[in-house]
């Protein structure tokens, strides 16, 4: 809800006395068609921070504690040095109710009054002065004086306004710092000619001035991107603006050509609710007070856990403090925030509000810091519950715990219960568990279940696998949602915010820096634009791409192999949200062989060329002559033969994600399960495409064997089939095998599923002796070994038999101390027997 009251540094002239003097200046400078188009009162958020340092040589008995201020931007637009002028005018302040104006909450546009929303939270504002003459002072310890020029030093000075007396040693730390907001009248006027105009003003004189005004910051700041204003707007404006929709979309009034696109209502005609006030000038009275969250946190009788250190009753932070990620905000908004803020619309299309959301992906990423601005958007209050908050040596008090956690969540609400590391108060691993984790993963089951509406309950893990399939099963949490590693526009967002405040170099470029950091974590990025600062101040100069580059290329990934993060060709893994299966688990995004690494096997080689890949390649040739595109192909033949392998090495020739999967990736003891698990591989497909499905050993998951099968089985099996079906027009290729034909469900083999069986058999001389020659690439091979008879002995040997030869034989050389030859390979050989030794 809008505050009932903010403070404000001074009150503005009324609209109508600055309207017209703007208008008369626009038609003297712009001409007789000069009009404004847009009028907005705006209240821009800045901190107002009281620090203390030592001035020396003041007092003859030492040193004199001092007190200043400087203004930290409440955006995170790093308009420090603009705002320093304002100080003087920030000392006395005074409050205004904002009851009676118009901020557009009951339509989607913007009112004539715009609250910008506090972006930053009052504890980075709080360190962000401290933290930059920290660095100064420890550069200076350890660096030759000499190399540490004052241009770093200068730079923040002038950012902050710093007295020039202050020295980084002397700081003693900030007294106090609070929050208040500088108002603006921001017009655009239009011109028939050109580009149209956007001033920024506080008094008549102001409007009246023909040159540079002392508020053209704003002026650009806003000319610059004209929807800004809607974006930072104080939550409830944005809700309005947004006016999400049950299926998902959102009516913005943020698209439009005014200032932060103001909806067509909010001309510059005057608004009724405040044109008498603003003729006279006279700030509205103290009106209705909007509802308000718990000052305090509320503990609950006879619950043991503390809420004073579990809740945050008002979180100051939001979606404006998280950098980058748009696409996850989108994501929340969409599933988490509509529904939760208009339940009754959802409900009337037989929608019901979310119950839960479980946020997954590498540590170091921001899951917590999410939730947490998910709560500062809700205006809940944030309780953060972790394992060790939970967990007791005393048999039974673990669950009492999990019943206190929901019982302080209910006392406090609406609030955002926070579970984070699920996965070790409900891990996967169920062999593993004492009773007593037993009994609190079945308490938790029980407040989940019962929980009331105004608490939305969040969790956090690394990996969905390793959470408790009971709690992460449909009807505990509804959504879940990937954080993944920040992609490039992320990266550039957060190292943005994590240099803000710091002396840049004018020439600073990011864009080395956001491609040498992919896959890296937000955490990672955070700890670059510090290591940048220190060796910024080491060569005594302002941050440059030199300083955050070299900083990057000596810090590695906490999140190496992460999904979601780049690899060395650029590709990347996709986690779709609602999706339980493990992407990261089950997709390999670049496959490193081809066929050229397939010992062998030309005859298949040259089959999967003509009905896959050269239909692929070609497409319209095939379509014009009527030929379809090969979607699916069964492979069958004995095991160990190399269905997996040539099924990799076809994904790589494509140059398309494998996705390999077994039953055991899809089969669970919760009914329906199975074929939801079925659904999320071709999601997972579909999210990654262009994409090889492999699904290995089909006959365990249709089998043909159709008396024996369960509902859950049947039910895999169909949507097996629909997924199949629907698989035409997507770049995605199912790739089956199986050892016989005949164990596979009719239904799956029959044409119009798999168009193409192709047998894989055991290798013929020539594949045996091009398998060994493969798995002995590398290897010390006597230059004068003989193969004949080493190829004709393995006559019915499956692959993976030829490869375990090729290991025995190369341990042999190596204890003689010898190359691998003939010897060491007959050896090998006789103790190497077949695995398909009669095989029909």
């Amino acid at each position: 809800m809008i505050p009932a009251e903010i403070e404000i540094d001074r009150t503005l002239p009324s609209g109508g006395r600055v309207k017209h003097a703007l208008q008369s200046y626009a038609e003297q400078a712009v001409g007789a068609d000069a009009e404004i188009t847009r009028f907005h009162r705006v209240f821009y958020p800045v901190f107002r921070v009281e620090y203390e340092y030592e001035r020396s040589g003041r007092l003859p008995w030492g040193e004199q504690t001092v007190r200043d201020v400087t203004l930290i931007d409440g955006l995170w637009t790093d308009n420090h040095g603009p705002l320093q002028r304002y100080r003087a005018e920030a000392d006395s302040l005074e409050t205004v109710s904002l009851a009676a104006y118009d901020f557009g909450i009951d339509r989607a546009g913007l009112g004539r009054s715009v609250l910008l929303d506090f972006q930053v939270p009052t504890q980075r504002a709080t360190a962000l002065l401290p933290n930059r003459l920290e660095e100064i002072a420890e550069s200076k310890a350890f660096a030759d004086p000499s190399s540490v020029t004052s241009s770093f030093e200068e730079q923040l000075t002038e950012t902050f306004g710093l007295p020039d007396d202050l020295e980084p040693e002397s700081f003693r730390g900030v007294a106090d710092v609070s929050r208040l907001y500088l108002p603006f009248w921001i017009c655009e006027v239009y011109r028939p000619e050109g580009r149209d105009l956007i001033g920024a003003v506080r008094t008549v004189d102001d409007a009246r001035t023909d040159g540079e005004s002392p508020h053209d910051w704003l002026s650009a700041f806003v000319r610059e991107d004209k929807a800004r204003l809607a974006r930072y707007a104080h939550t409830s404006i944005r809700r309005a603006i947004e006016s999400p929709s049950p299926d998902g979309t959102t009516e913005s009034a943020s698209g439009g050509d005014g200032p932060a696109g103001a909806s067509d209502s909010n001309t510059a005609e005057e608004d009724t609710s405040e044109a008498n006030r603003e003729e006279t000038g006279v700030e509205p009275s103290a009106g209705s007070e909007p509802q308000t969250q718990h000052e305090e946190p509320v503990q609950p009788e006879n619950a043991e856990l503390d809420a004073a250190t579990l809740v945050d009753p008002s979180p100051d932070r939001c979606f404006g403090d998280v950098g980058g990620m748009a696409d996850l905000e989108r994501t929340l908004r969409r599933s988490v925030i509509g529904p939760v803020q208009q339940p009754e619309t959802f409900r009337e299309y037989g929608l019901d509000p979310v119950s839960g959301v479980l946020l997954h992906g590498p540590p170091g990423c921001g899951k917590t810091y999410v939730a947490g601005a998910l709560a500062g958007e809700l205006e809940y209050a944030f309780l953060d519950v972790t394992p060790a908050d939970l967990s007791s040596k005393y048999m039974g008090k673990p669950a009492e715990n999990v019943q206190d956690a929901f019982a302080i969540a209910e006392a406090n609400a609406p609030c955002v219960l926070f579970l984070d590391e699920i996965d070790a108060i409900a891990s996967a691993r169920e062999d593993q568990s004492s009773t007593s984790e037993r009994g609190m993963v079945n308490q938790l089951l029980t407040e989940l279940e019962d929980v009331s509406e105004d608490v939305l309950v969040l969790a956090a893990t690394n990996l969905l696998e390793d959470v408790d399939d009971a709690i992460v099963r449909t009807g505990r949490f509804d959504e879940h949602v990937e954080v993944p590693p920040p992609d490039d526009l992320a990266r550039r967002e957060i190292l943005r915010i994590h240099l803000e405040g710091r002396p840049l170099a004018d020439d600073l470029d990011l864009d080395p820096v956001v491609d040498r950091t992919a896959g890296y974590a937000a955490s990672d990025l955070e700890y670059i634009a510090t290591d940048a600062a220190r060796r910024a101040l080491r060569d005594g100069d302002a941050i440059g791409t030199d300083h955050v580059l070299a900083a990057a290329e000596d810090a590695e990934s906490s999140v190496p192999d992460w999904a979601g993060s780049a690899l060395g060709d650029g590709k990347t893994l996709t986690q779709p949200d609602d999706v339980d299966l493990s992407a990261r688990s089950l997709v390999t995004p670049s496959v490193d062989r081809q066929f050229g690494d397939v010992g062998g096997m030309d005859g298949l080689k040259d089959r999967l060329e003509e009905t896959v890949i050269d239909p692929l390649e070609n497409a319209g040739q095939y379509a014009e002559y009527g030929l379809g595109v090969t979607t699916g192909v069964m492979l069958y033949g004995p095991p160990g033969c190399g269905k997996t392998h040539i099924a990799g090495a076809l994904a790589g020739e494509l140059d398309f994600a494998f996705l390999d999967v077994t039953p055991a990736d899809l089969t669970s003891k919760w009914m329906g399960k199975p074929a939801r698990n079925v659904a999320d591989l071709f999601e997972i497909a579909r999210q990654n495409a262009p994409c090889l499905v492999f699904l290995d050993e089909i006959d365990g998951i249709a089998s043909a064997r159709g008396g024996s099968d369960g509902t859950s089985q049947r039910q895999m099996v169909n949507q097996l089939l629909t997924e199949l079906d629907g698989l035409e027009d997507e770049d995605v290729v199912v790739v089956a095998a199986t050892n016989l034909l005949s164990d596979v469900d009719d239904a799956i083999v029959r044409s119009g599923r798999f168009d193409e069986r192709i047998e894989v058999p055991p290798p013929d001389a020539t594949a045996r002796r091009e398998i060994l020659e493969v798995h002995l690439r590398g290897r010390p091979v006597a230059d004068d070994c003989r193969w004949d008879d080493v190829v004709e002995y393995t006559d019915g040997y499956a692959a993976s038999d030829l490869a375990l030869l090729a290991d025995n034989a190369a341990r042999k050389a190596m204890q003689a101390g010898d190359q691998v030859r003939e010897r060491h390979l007959l050896e090998g050989v006789s103790e190497t027997a077949s695995s398909i030794d009669g095989w029909s």
